[in-house]
Parts: structure tokens; C-alpha cells; sequence
């Protein structure tokens, strides 16, 4: 599908467990690996959007649209190409698979942006 406003790349970085564990906790270590950057409409998620949504305001919430033949999964932290900040997926991805295939992602800005390996 093409998108028709597409305004930003976004990067997609999956969530890897590795079999290693930390040495002092004991829990599995895991990355965040780089899949592949792809365009997408970005737009902020206004109060009312949030509010029909999820019955309250989310603060620093957006939507994101991207191509119905993108692999997305809700374990994914994702980046727009050449920006610091990263991004949870709040929820599952919606597919929509009518006129115009795609994915509608709704996420949310981290206050501390993960570490991730491209």
C-alpha cells in the first residue's frame, strides 16, 4: 500500500532475548535490534482522540500509519530516523485489510529512550 501522507521514516527495532543472564540479578538479558526503517504518517493524538479511545487523556501519545505489509508486533520499540527519542506500543497494532491495507500503531514517547543496537 502507499500511504498517502507520509511525513516521517520510522525505525523498527524488535525486542531479542538472549539466552545469557545477568550476572547479579539472575534475569535474561535482552536488546532492542534494528529490523528496518519504513515511511509513515506520524500525528499527535489529540485529548479527544485519547479520550474516545481510552476513556482519559494520555500524555505524549501519537498514532502512526504505516503499510499494511510491514511486520509489526506489540514487543517492537520504534524511532523516527534521526530523532533521540523512542517509542512503546500501547496496546496491539490495528490491521486494517479493506480499501487501503494498513497498520494503525498507537504509541507513546518514553521518558528515558531505550538502548538500541542498528
Amino acid at each position: 500500500m502507499v500511504l498517502f501522507f507520509p511525513n516521517e521514516q520510522l525505525e523498527l527495532y524488535e525486542y531479542t532475548e538472549k539466552e545469557s543472564r545477568d550476572a547479579f540479578l539472575g534475569e535474561s538479558e535482552y536488546s532492542y535490534d534494528y529490523i528496518t526503517t519504513v515511511p509513515c504518517d506520524f500525528q499527535p493524538m489529540t485529548p479527544k482522540d485519547s479520550l474516545q479511545e481510552y476513556g482519559k487523556i494520555l500524555e505524549d501519545t501519537y498514532k502512526i500509519y504505516v503499510s499494511g505489509e510491514v511486520k509489526i508486533t506489540d514487543t517492537m520499540i520504534l524511532k523516527l530516523k534521526g530523532q533521540r527519542e523512542t517509542y512503546k506500543i500501547i496496546g496491539s497494532p490495528s490491521n486494517y485489510n479493506h480499501f487501503l491495507h494498513h497498520h494503525k500503531i498507537v504509541v507513546q514517547k518514553q521518558r528515558k529512550p531505550k538502548k538500541l543496537h542498528k
